[in-house]
């Protein structure tokens, strides 16, 4: 299946980055442009928030989109200063209209293909049948059957309601690579989990046309979803998790070469489709993540570098001016 780098992380203790590896070249236009919003809606502006949809599509195509991913349960609204775009657990405590009038997208996390023993929502199935066994990377989280009607009603009626009233303003799909896996691995049993999963996310679009939708992977199932979703991420592309030597790693071209065979059409897409990056690395290698962040760009990608369970925030390191 995945590796334990893909897929869904444990919820983790928040931790702030020190302020001091801030750079102020990177931070002060995002600052500006965000007290540019804050003065435009202080005087009323609201034509210039009604297109926020298409706007906050189009800040996805910038080059240089700042994003982040954090899947702990607190951290203060300051903390996510200058990002473009945030990806939260569902867990997330503090408020999201702070960052949202700052101008942020703030997304939600939605497993599509798996569950957590834990999660809320694992005591409203009312059909075992759809649940398929343990995944043996991930304690505690569960395969499931998306193509069972009480996946899909539990996804598209309680799941994402749920997630939009508490305020995000769209969603970060995930685990969509477990379908077409287990079709693959068992033809006969699990027949038509792929075309089920592509339906769901369809769906989903259908319902929320206004709403950003970004599938992390789930690459075979493009290109049928090419248009259905306003970006995809290329988790562990570059650099990767290594869970048997308990490090980070660059990954091998066998590796990567597939990874950009299926990225391809996502390229040639007219418009093209915006690729944003997730490697992970260690945090305090600065040298390293810079020349991540670099390789990335050079591929055409919107690049984050994290730790393995994203339970940090961390920003692009800069070079310090030469005196």
């Amino acid at each position: 299946m995945r590796d334990p780098a893909d897929g869904r992380r444990s919820v983790g203790r928040p931790s702030i980055l020190h302020p001091s590896i801030l750079h102020p070249s990177i931070l002060r236009p995002n600052i500006l442009r965000r007290s540019v919003l804050r003065l435009l809606a202080g005087l009323g502006a609201a034509g210039l928030l009604l297109d926020r949809p298409a706007r906050a599509r189009d800040r996805l195509r910038h080059p240089h989109l700042a994003w982040t991913l954090f899947y702990g349960e607190d951290l203060e609204p300051a903390a996510f200063e200058g990002f473009d775009l945030v990806v939260l657990d569902p867990g997330f405590k503090s408020p999201l209209t702070p960052m949202r009038d700052l101008g942020t997208e703030v997304l939600g996390y939605l497993s599509l293909g798996e569950i957590k023993r834990t999660s809320p929502l694992f005591a409203q199935l009312d059909d075992p049948d759809l649940l398929l066994g343990e995944n043996p990377n991930w304690p505690d989280t569960v395969l499931c059957d998306v193509r069972r009607p009480a996946w899909r009603a539990l996804i598209l009626d309680v799941a994402i309601p749920a997630l939009l009233e508490r305020g995000f303003s769209g969603l970060f799909f995930d685990t969509l690579d477990t379908p077409p896996h287990l079709e693959q691995t068992d033809p006969e049993r699990y027949a038509g989990m792929r075309s089920a999963a592509i339906d769901l996310v369809r769906t989903i679009r259908r319902r929320h046309p206004d709403r950003m939708l970004l599938m992390n992977r789930g690459y075979a199932l493009l290109p049928e979803l090419i248009g259905q979703v306003d970006g995809v991420v290329a988790e562990s592309l570059l650099t990767t998790y290594d869970a048997p030597a308990n490090g980070y790693r660059w990954t091998e071209p066998r590796e990567l070469d597939p990874h950009r065979q299926a990225l391809r059409p996502l390229a040639e897409a007219e418009p093209p489709v915006p690729i944003l990056s997730l490697d992970y690395w260690d945090a305090e290698d600065s040298a390293t993540i810079r020349e991540i962040y670099t390789r990335e760009r050079a591929l055409g990608h919107r690049p984050y570098v994290g730790q393995i369970l994203l339970d940090r925030v961390l920003r692009e390191p800069h070079a310090r001016a030469e005196r």
